[in-house]
């Protein structure tokens, strides 16, 4: 029995040692030469590919075709009424301008002594004209021959000077009363002293008047005359009663307009006297 059981023992030790049946024996890997092991590095391996940077991911190669991009919608935007223009009356001025101008007259005109007739606009190229001009026949009973067209603040100041300076010095000097003022010119779209060239008058703008005489009851005298002015024998010997008379308005007149010119201020000025309510900084005004 012995020799039977360390038979038995001797097979199942072979048989535990023994490689399962069917398994794969382990195939044995070739050795790198020496001189190739060397080269070789456990890092290069397989090649990974570089992570191109954010900027060259997103930029399109030169020889991309550009894919056209949608435009935005432009914002919604309320519509808006267009500004209405001014409303315009005759001759080019606004009516607002027109009705201003005429609300003033009736306040400037209000209880003078002074037949006349509002006029429409005047608007003419080269900046002439008024907006609301009158037509000037009588003052105080004194009649305007022709009559003149003028700005209500021309015509308030010629209506003062006659009631309150021309008259009184009628009847102090000459012992009479004028009746008529011989008017040469009022509105007229011209330069000054009518030149080619220069500011525009203020006839241009209605706002002046030239006077070539008085006219009294029984006489008349020249705004021109050589004796009213001195160059004659009685204006020389200071006996001209005319003469009297015009020096005395011309002064006064200042009073009520801011030019006065007449014979002596220029040689545009000798037959007649201008009168004028152009507006100056300071009030200033011309006397000559």
């Amino acid at each position: 029995m012995q020799p039977v059981k360390a038979l038995l023992i001797l097979a199942a030790a072979w048989l535990a040692a023994a490689p399962a049946a069917g398994a794969a024996e382990p195939v044995p890997k070739p050795k790198l030469r020496p001189e190739l092991a060397a080269q070789v590095s456990p890092a290069a391996s397989v090649p990974v590919p570089r992570l191109r940077p954010p900027a060259e991911m997103e930029a399109a190669p030169a020889d991309a075709v550009p894919v056209p991009q949608p435009r935005p919608l432009p914002e919604a935007v309320a519509p808006q009424s267009p500004t209405p223009a001014a409303p315009m009356g005759v001759g080019g001025w606004p009516a607002a301008t027109i009705e201003a101008a005429r609300a003033e007259c009736r306040t400037l005109l209000k209880g003078l002594d002074l037949a006349y007739a509002p006029l429409g606009p005047i608007g003419e190229q080269g900046g002439c004209g008024a907006p609301a001009p009158v037509e000037v026949t009588a003052v105080a009973g004194v009649k305007l021959s022709p009559p003149a067209t003028q700005t209500c603040d021309m015509a308030a100041a010629l209506a003062r000077w006659v009631i309150e300076d021309v008259q009184p010095a009628a009847r102090q000097r000459l012992g009479t009363e004028v009746t008529e003022i011989r008017t040469a010119t009022s509105y007229a779209c011209r330069r000054r002293n009518n030149g080619s060239s220069g500011k525009m008058s203020e006839h241009s703008k209605a706002n002046a008047l030239d006077m070539s005489g008085f006219q009294f009851a029984k006489t008349g005298v020249s705004v021109g005359g050589k004796d009213n002015w001195g160059e004659g024998l009685l204006g020389a010997l200071g006996l001209s009663k005319g003469g009297s008379f015009l020096e005395d308005i011309r002064k006064a007149a200042c009073t009520h307009f801011t030019t006065v010119l007449g014979p002596g201020s220029d040689p545009f000025h000798g037959d007649h006297f201008h009168v004028d309510v152009l507006r100056r900084k300071g009030d200033y005004r011309i006397c000559q």
